[in-house]
């Protein structure tokens, strides 16, 4: 029996479009967890991090996060660090007297700032884009500025009972308009992940969950800038890994990620190569939407179902690396693979509703269209042990099972 490993059964459960939209954040989870660990050590004084950084440190974090966004037209993860930095900077000049005092409420207002940049997309920073969220930015300022005094009363406290009976039930006997805003804007940001999964996005909700976290206890400012600064390096590194090693459209690992896999092969492993039957007669005839529709499907029924790594090969090619020692298990398995993709009612979705996301496929009205595919799969032994000869192989059982029908599984003898 093919017993995958706990690795590569993770590995396919996370695999984009495997998983419903609103979960597909998980892959990024390490970002907050990382930002977690961090304040709970240093919360419960289990370690010092004072340390590690100077006053200067945290410009030089968000300036090389700032820098970086900026090669990477990452205009949100911008913008995040130099309104960080502007605060910051401004705290430790005190060019605003006023800052010390009431630096939760202007923690509480970038961090709202950060939900909005979680709601817009990566653009150039030096565009329309970059100069419309500069105003935004500036009319904000001035508009705080001018309602400064007369919000005075609420900077201090909000009683509660203005809120209605459930809430003020569940709430304190009143609370900062600071509290409140970073409350909010945590929320916020927590619901936006959902719907904007990703490395960036995960970024942006770290550094707002930080923010809250230096408003409720208290927390340094150059712990909060420090801990922001690595937090927005991560998650450019983060999209640059998506970049590199994953398929945009079905969100596989790419060949390139395949040509690293292979450096480090398990000893008993085996290679399946699977191409989609008469793929160009689908496109022409249905267009290539529906041939991204059925990409997509292909590669979500392969990572949900096979026990080992999936890869986008190229084209309408998919390569699966399986692990293990038991040949007959694999065979098995990938017949079933190719019976469930056979059997799945994939349909027609209209342009409209092409970017509504996995939870779609196979729902709604709309011509049902039948995709099979064609499976060789090459095992190592003594005569294949190098990745490339078994990946030959596999191919070369490909083109016998596309020889013999299509819609079949062959193994390479």
């Amino acid at each position: 029996m093919l017993v995958p490993s706990p690795y590569n059964v993770a590995l396919s459960f996370i695999a984009a479009n495997v998983m419903p939209p609103y979960l597909q954040w998980l892959r990024f989870i390490w970002l907050p967890g990382m930002l977690l660990v961090l304040l709970v050590a240093q919360y419960l004084s289990w370690i010092d991090l004072t340390h590690l950084y100077s006053p200067q440190l945290p410009v030089l974090l968000l300036a090389m996060a700032a820098l970086l966004s900026f090669g990477f037209r990452s205009s949100r993860v911008a913008l995040a660090a130099l309104l960080i930095m502007a605060l910051y900077i401004a705290a430790h000049s005190q060019l605003l007297p006023s800052l010390h005092r009431d630096l939760p409420l202007y923690l509480s207002l970038v961090a709202v700032n950060l939900v909005l940049f979680t709601c817009s997309r990566d653009r150039s920073v030096f565009s329309i884009f970059g100069l419309l969220w500069g105003l935004f930015l500036l009319a904000e300022g001035v508009g705080f500025v001018l309602l400064y005094d007369c919000c005075a009363p609420l900077r201090l406290a909000f009683p509660v009972e203005n809120l209605p009976s459930g809430l003020s039930g569940f709430l304190p006997d009143a609370f900062s308009l600071p509290q409140l805003i970073g409350s909010v804007s945590a929320l916020g940001a927590f619901a936006l992940l959902f719907l904007y999964p990703g490395p960036t996005a995960m970024g942006l909700f770290s550094c707002s969950i930080l923010l809250l976290c230096s408003v409720w206890l208290s927390l340094p400012l150059e712990f909060t800038g420090f801990v922001a600064g690595v937090l927005l390096v991560a998650s450019l590194l983060g999209a640059s890994y998506e970049l590199a090693f994953r398929d945009e459209l079905t969100g596989l690992h790419s060949r390139r990620a395949f040509r690293y896999q292979m450096l480090t092969p398990a000893w008993n492993y085996s290679l399946a190569m699977v191409d989609i039957d008469h793929f160009k007669k689908l496109n022409d005839r249905y267009g290539h939407q529906v041939g991204d529709q059925a990409l997509q499907m292909v590669a979500a029924q392969l990572a949900r179902h096979s026990h080992g790594a999936v890869f986008r090969y190229g084209g309408e090619e998919f390569v699966i690396y399986l692990p293990g020692r038991s040949r007959e298990a694999k065979e098995v398995l990938l017949e079933k693979i190719r019976e469930k993709i056979s059997s799945y009612p994939l349909r027609l979705r209209s342009s409209g509703r092409l970017a509504a996301g996995a939870s779609l496929r196979g729902k709604g009205g709309g011509k049902p269209v039948k995709v099979t595919v064609s499976i060789g799969v090459a095992h190592r032994n003594k005569k294949l042990k190098k990745p490339e000869s078994i990946l030959k192989a596999a191919d070369q059982a490909l083109y016998k099972a596309k020889r013999s029908g299509r819609n079949c599984l062959s193994v390479h003898s």
